[in-house]
This record gives structure tokens, C-alpha cells and sequence, in this order.
């Protein structure tokens, strides 16, 4: 089922007023998979805590020119926020990925393609080309992964992103378990395969899928596949960071894959500050997972992140009104960051620093 409210979207002015109009349209199974249903613990754990690091006004600032603009890997966008990778997307719109990439270009910013994505690299790169994302999984055929890299390449990506955090596939409880049923069968459809699957039929998906052997050892040679930087996807712990530095990583996304892995995990807001000191200035560091506001985007990078991901409130534009339902989320992201930064005294990003938090004993536990 699909819908395009398009008309309305000037209506909605909050992220959870898309959240709530895309929730009415998308297919139960898939809103139940994209809820995490039965297995939300990390996830509200993430909206938690970053509600709960309090900001601070500043008085009397000269704030009348306000600029969200950053550089990303020496790229610049119009804000630090840039879509995450996902897999449904046409289930919720027959273009998927490539509409979301089409918004994500209107607003000024980069689109992360799944690997897992319905879409494929040449599609998105199309109309995203210096403008995409390639995301990775390590897959214990290598055949396959060099030819990913290729066709990125070939699409115009600019970086490539690899999901380090799901060496194994979790178990399911009932509630997702029964979503994830539902979505197999559709997921075999030409409408909604998975490119991965359906471009490689003759490389059985399922044995080669995650692979749990990869180490440290094998960035040498993903990196030695293409020029284009690389960003690991997933990382909590502060010394994964430093090995990811040693490594010749260009820079980590502080992510818990939204409790679609590890159930419990660390919250975001809690692993980044540790990380970001970890690194310094050798690594750009992104943070994922429980982005909702312009005054989360603001928390994220008060802890030292450069940049946020968002995933959720992609696809809820996405669901809402196709590319410019993307293009109207980023915006609305943008544009309360704009009022938060100018509210806190930061008329640029690089005003921003953790002085804008309340300081430890008055906000409780980072």
C-alpha cells in the first residue's frame, strides 16, 4: 500500500506528525519491522537519552545569520544531516530508494543506499550521482562485494559505508518474527527484491550472509578496492574507534543499529562523547539512531559528532510524500536546528560545543 499526500505536506511541521501520517499508510508487517515491535528496548532507550541532555540559552549573541552548512568528507551540505541506509523502501513507495535520493539531493545533502535496498547503485546514482552513499555488508563472498564497490564507483557514490555491527542475525520475538514472515514473501516479488539478491541469484544470499569471521584485517583490502573513503557503520565502543583510525577508516557512524541487533545496547547519546575523545581530529564522526528534532541534531553535535543519520524519519516522508516528503523532513530537521543554534548562541556549527549542555550533575548520566 502506498499513498502520496504530497499536497499536505506543509501541513506537517514536526517529525512525529509524519511519523503518525506514515504510520496510517504503511503495510502492518512493515510497520511493525520498521517499530521494532517486541524488541524496542534500545530504541526508546535512544529517544531517552538524547531527550535528556538539557540544553542551555545563551543571551545576547549576534544570531541574525544563522549557517548549518558543514563539509563531510570534503563535501559540502546544506546541513549535517544525511539519510541511513534502510531496506523496504517500496514498500512504502513504488521508487524507493531513488525517490529518497531525489529528496535527499533537493535538500542539499548525501543518500546512504542499502545494500539490502530494493533499488539498485545505477538507479540511485542516476539522479545522486557525488551526492550517494554506498552502504556494505562484509559477505563471506568477496566476488560479490568487489562488484558492489564496482558498480558504486561506476554510479558516482563517494564514499562507502560498512555496517560492522551484525555479525550474526539476531533472534526475533513472535511480533517480529511474524512481520518478518510477511515481508519474505513480498521481499521475493520483482516490486520489492532486494538488489543484492536479484543481481546475484547465482550467489546463494543466505550461505554467504553475515559473515561472522571478518576482522580488522580485512579493511586492507575492501580499502584497496576503490579510492573512495570509508565510513564504518556501528561503532559504540571508543577502542573500535581507534582501531577503525589504525585502520584507514576516513570515518565511524556512532550507531546501535536502531536495536535491530543487539537488543540493550548502549544508547548513542552515551557512546559518542567517549568516542570523539578517543579520535580527536583524525576521524569524522557521525552519529545514528533516535535522531527526531533539529534540537537532537544540536545534542549530537555538542558530543563532538560532525554529522547525524537519519532513518526512520526518512522513510516517514518517504511514505508521506515521495521525494519531496524527504526533501520537506530534511528541511524541517534543518530549519529547527537553525532555531535551536540561534536560541543557544551558535550562529555556525563550528559555534557548537558541549557548553550548550547542561552541565553533568544537573542532566544526569552521559
Amino acid at each position: 500500500m502506498t499513498t502520496d499526500l504530497t499536497a499536505d505536506l506543509t501541513d506537517l511541521v514536526e517529525i512525529e506528525e509524519f511519523q503518525a501520517a506514515a504510520e496510517r499508510v504503511m503495510p502492518e508487517a512493515y510497520r511493525d519491522f520498521v517499530n521494532n515491535v517486541g524488541m524496542d528496548e534500545t530504541l526508546r532507550d535512544d529517544l531517552g537519552a538524547w531527550r535528556g541532555l538539557h540544553l542551555r540559552p545563551r543571551a545576547l549573541t549576534d544570531v541574525s545569520a544563522i549557517d548549518t552548512s558543514v563539509t563531510v568528507l570534503g563535501q559540502d551540505i546544506t546541513a549535517p544531516v544525511i539519510t541511513a541506509p534502510f531496506v523496504g523502501s517500496t514498500f512504502v513507495h513504488p521508487d524507493g530508494e531513488i525517490a529518497t535520493a531525489r529528496g535527499a539531493v533537493a535538500a542539499g545533502t548525501i543518500t546512504t543506499l542499502s545494500m539490502m535496498g530494493s533499488r539498485t547503485p545505477e538507479q540511485v546514482g542516476a539522479v545522486a550521482a557525488g551526492h550517494y552513499w554506498q552502504q556494505l555488508y562484509w559477505l563471506r563472498d568477496r566476488d560479490v562485494v568487489k562488484d558492489m564497490v564496482d558498480r558504486a564507483v561506476a554510479a558516482g557514490a563517494t564514499g562507502l559505508c560498512l555496517t560492522v555491527d551484525l555479525p550474526v542475525m539476531p533472534s526475533f520475538p513472535a511480533r517480529m518474527r511474524a512481520a518478518s514472515r510477511a515481508l519474505d514473501e513480498q521481499w521475493a516479488t520483482d516490486e520489492h527484491m532486494m538488489y543484492v539478491r536479484h543481481d546475484y541469484q547465482h550467489k546463494p544470499f543466505g550461505s554467504t550472509f553475515p559473515n561472522s569471521a571478518v576482522t580488522w584485517a580485512e579493511l586492507e583490502w575492501l580499502r584497496g578496492l576503490s579510492d573512495l573513503p570509508l565510513i564504518l557503520k556501528g561503532v559504540i565502543r571508543p577502542e573500535d574507534a581507534v582501531l577503525a583510525r589504525e585502520h584507514g577508516a576516513a570515518a565511524v557512524i556512532v550507531s546501535n543499529h536502531a536495536g535491530q541487533g543487539l537488543r540493550y545496547s548502549m544508547p548513542v547519546a552515551h557512546a559518542l562523547p567517549a568516542i570523539v575523545d578517543a579520535v580527536g581530529d583524525d576521524l569524522e564522526v557521525y552519529a545514528d539512531s533516535g535522531i527526531r528534532t533539529g534540537a537532537d541534531v544540536l545534542r549530537a553535535l555538542a558530543l563532538g559528532a560532525r554529522a547525524v543519520l537519519i532513518g526512520r524519519p526518512t522513510l516517514w516522508g518517504l511514505a508521506v510524500g515521495g521525494a519531496d516528503g524527504v526533501e520537506r523532513v530534511i528541511g524541517i530537521l534543518r530549519d529547527e536546528l537553525a532555531q535551536v543554534m540561534a536560541i543557544t548562541g551558535a550562529a555556525r556549527l563550528a559555534d557548537v560545543d558541549s557548553s550548550v549542555l547542561a552541565p553533568l550533575t544537573t542532566r544526569g548520566h552521559i
